[in-house]
């Protein structure tokens, strides 16, 4: 491969992950509006996951054909299925939860500590103790965590210790995700892993609504139809796509980098749509966070 091929495969790569972190970034805003107009958030996941599964599969059969999908190694479609119930899930379903008690912008802002998650994972899998340079990383990240949070405001630290215990909850199901995604991808394919992730995501979300009676998907308006429809295409359809091509080029951990362009994307967005607007110990706790996880990214090569 030359080096001209090499630029274009990497610096498409990057390009996949950044219009895949700004389409995700889109989901907090689009969730709030819904809640505005009185939709459950068991209701906006299991229409999501309905929605999303026939886009996948259809997808995948146009990109790899039913055989394909049908004859992968079975312990590879279990860790994919394992990895789509850890993040579309469990991730997915205290994700929402935490967006009925925290701004958007916060639940943006501590989602995207999960690429210091993942170095942290890579560290111990390893058994390898961290340079210096991932340990400032992660010591900014969760400092930033702390006054993303509220700091040593006793009122915003009540108003967010449990949403935000969610959401930090949920970016380790994500982390989980991306390095399960960088090891059985590879292997197994893109495609294959996003298809068998999300169908066991949603037959677990299916069974979840089952059991526990949530009255999902009654009484909703035409207005939370149009909306949860473009959440499923844009924040969750496409970004899966994207995230898993680019994840396949570049690993897990750059991608992890490249993404921090959601959050910013995500202020902005919910100051101009929902009237957000974060104290100065939570916005500095904000740029901590992604100055941790740029530190991270120093050094290493292209």
């Amino acid at each position: 491969m030359s080096k001209l091929e090499r630029w274009r495969q990497r610096h498409g790569a990057v390009a996949l992950i950044v219009v895949g972190a700004l389409l995700t970034s889109t989901k907090g805003i689009l969730a709030k509006l819904l809640y505005r107009d009185g939709v459950g958030f068991e209701s906006i996941l299991l229409v999501r996951a309905w929605m999303s599964l026939p886009l996948v599969w259809g997808w995948g059969l146009y990109r790899v054909g039913l055989t394909s999908l049908l004859t992968g190694e079975r312990r590879l479609i279990v860790g994919a299925m394992l990895a789509g119930l850890t993040s579309y899930y469990v991730g997915a379903w205290l994700d929402f939860a935490a967006l009925t008690m925290i701004d958007a912008s916060l639940e943006r802002v501590l989602l995207f500590s999960y690429p210091v998650m993942v170095v942290a994972a890579r560290a111990v899998g390893q058994r390898q103790w961290p340079p210096a340079k991932v340990v400032a990383g992660v010591m900014a990240s969760y400092v930033g965590v702390a006054g993303a949070v509220g700091g040593f405001d006793r009122q915003l630290w009540n108003a967010n210790a449990l949403g935000a215990t969610l959401v930090m909850a949920s970016a380790a199901g994500f982390a989980y995700y991306l390095i399960a995604n960088e090891r059985v991808a590879t292997v197994l394919g893109s495609v294959p892993f996003i298809v068998y992730a999300t169908a066991a995501a949603t037959g677990a979300l299916t069974l979840h609504c089952l059991i526990f009676d949530t009255g999902a998907i009654t009484h909703l308006s035409p207005y939370a139809w149009s909306l949860i429809g473009g959440m499923t295409v844009v924040t969750n359809v496409l970004p899966l796509f994207l995230f898993s091509a680019g994840i396949r080029r570049i690993g897990a951990q750059r991608a992890s980098i490249v993404s921090t362009v959601g959050p910013p994307a995500t202020l902005v967005m919910a100051w101009l749509l929902l009237d957000e607007v974060m104290h100065p110990i939570q916005i500095a706790g904000a740029v901590l966070i992604i100055a941790g996880i740029v530190i991270l990214e120093r050094g290493r090569p292209a």
